[in-house]
């Protein structure tokens, strides 16, 4: 937990660096570099001796690698390329988060099930270098038409460049973080304690991994949901629709709930989460354009990752009342704030 914490952490500070530069440097490179840099930390873990140098790792070349050409690089490259109906877009492009998280985990269990580990790793490494290197080099050769400044075909609004005061002085930047921090916190303490949670409730491991499965498989139904519907419908309703089926979820969560009650939280949490990233992409494109979108993208990512903290959270609250329906409804009234301030969110700059 602490590793992925540190990542994930490591992952924030690193975002708005990187984001600035996919404003203004070849994404296709910036791409690749992170399909190698993820090759090559797999290679090593799996040839690690100590601990602390997985930990080096976990501090360098993944949390470099997943900024690269992972959720900043894909939403950053589709905002580029989609002006019209952009949330669809950015909905399809998220759900290839979720397909890998719901395949990749059956089969590194079953490479680790019948080799090891540090091969299982390092046949993995080997794949993502042979198989994304090529991939991103031939389908990115092509850059977005959006990324080249005056272009007749981009609205007004895709041409402005923002820079860090005027991003940092607007509500329109602070609002929609608001809104999507306690999705990230709830999904940090509730997916990476839950086969503890399973576990105290008297349940097997194996009803914990259908509940992560379905969760996954549910996410990626959110993602489509919300990045279709950001289009079309008012953010400020979308937000509230998440938040409403993330606190159904923690309600059911609470007290002593049963096997069909886990799974239907598991939907409503899917669902809910599921919608962060096309709303997040959807949301400052539609308010701050394209030229910056790297760059706002990568200071959001900076405040959100905070959201990680949830991990450790909800553990510390477990470890001092024995039970993790205090953390089911902080999370809960941790949403009441941040749902009044989604009313003052500012509309679209353009339809």
């Amino acid at each position: 937990m602490v590793t992925i914490f540190l990542t994930q952490t490591i992952n924030g500070f690193l975002s708005p660096v990187i984001g600035r530069f996919l404003d203004h440097s070849s994404i296709r490179n910036m791409v690749v570099a992170g399909a190698v840099c993820m090759s090559v930390g797999m290679i090593l873990a799996s040839l690690s001796g100590s601990f602390w140098q997985i930990i080096l790792i976990q501090a360098t070349l993944l949390p470099l690698a997943l900024v690269l050409c992972g959720t900043l690089s894909s939403q950053t490259l589709v905002g580029k390329w989609f002006t019209e109906r952009r949330g669809i877009a950015i909905g399809i492009s998220a759900a290839g988060t979720s397909i890998g998280g719901f395949v990749f985990p059956f089969i590194t269990a079953q490479l680790i099930g019948d080799l090891d580990w540090r091969t299982a790793f390092q046949i993995l490494g080997v794949l993502t270098f042979v198989v994304l290197v090529p991939l991103n080099l031939l389908v990115l050769r092509v850059s977005p038409p959006s990324a080249e400044v005056g272009s007749s075909e981009s609205p007004d609004l895709d041409q402005r460049i923002w820079n860090t005061r005027e991003i940092l002085t607007t509500k329109m930047f602070w609002i929609p973080i608001a809104g999507l921090l306690p999705h990230n916190l709830a999904f940090s303490a509730v997916q990476f304690n839950l086969g503890a949670y399973v576990s105290d409730l008297g349940m097997t491991q194996g009803i914990a991994a259908q509940i992560i499965s379905l969760s996954a498989f549910s996410m990626i139904l959110g993602k489509f949901l919300f990045g279709g519907l950001g289009d079309y419908v008012d953010h400020r309703f979308l937000f509230w629709g998440m938040a409403l089926s993330l606190c159904g979820a923690l309600m059911l969560y609470s007290g002593a709930p049963s096997r069909v009650d886990l799974y239907i939280a598991a939907i409503m949490q899917g669902v809910a989460t599921g919608g962060v990233m096309p709303m997040m992409g959807n949301v400052y494109a539609s308010r701050f354009g394209t030229m910056s979108f790297g760059r706002v993208l990568g200071m959001v990512t900076l405040f959100t990752m905070l959201g990680s903290s949830g991990s450790l959270l909800s553990g510390w609250m477990f470890d001092l009342t024995q039970t993790y329906d205090y953390v089911f409804w902080f999370l809960i009234v941790f949403q009441i704030p941040c749902v009044v301030i989604m009313y003052w969110l500012p509309p679209p700059a353009r339809n």
